[in-house]
């Protein structure tokens, strides 16, 4: 189960739009689908994502289900809003790549082969 967040770089220029980015955030991992839809559903109702003023109690939260099955979860807390989905999705390779190794060292060959 993913966690992204909505990164918001806004800008300060009237005349440029802000600029949203998802970042992954958060990954949990569940025994089978059912058990990551269980916990993904409770993440949407409990996770507070970073952001750059404090969430305060009393925010409103709304959760939609989009039609692939991800949770889009909307917290608003007076004018600000933040943003966050909550994604299914199956590992299929966790692969750690070797660092390259260094050749090995040349025998010293002294002159004529000694």
């Amino acid at each position: 189960m993913l966690v992204e967040e909505d990164r918001n770089h806004g800008s300060n220029s009237s005349y440029s739009p802000d600029v949203h980015r998802w970042q992954l955030s958060r990954e949990e991992q569940a025994t089978d689908r059912e058990a990551a839809s269980v916990l993904a559903e409770e993440l949407a109702r409990i996770h507070l994502p970073r952001s750059p003023s404090p969430i305060k109690a009393g925010h409103g939260r709304r959760i939609y289900r989009l039609p692939d099955g991800t949770l889009l979860v909307r917290i608003t807390d007076g004018s600000d809003q933040v943003h966050f989905r909550l994604t299914v999705a199956e590992l299929i390779s966790d692969v750690t790549e070797a660092k390259e190794q260094p050749p090995a060292p040349r025998s010293k060959r002294r002159l004529f082969g000694r």
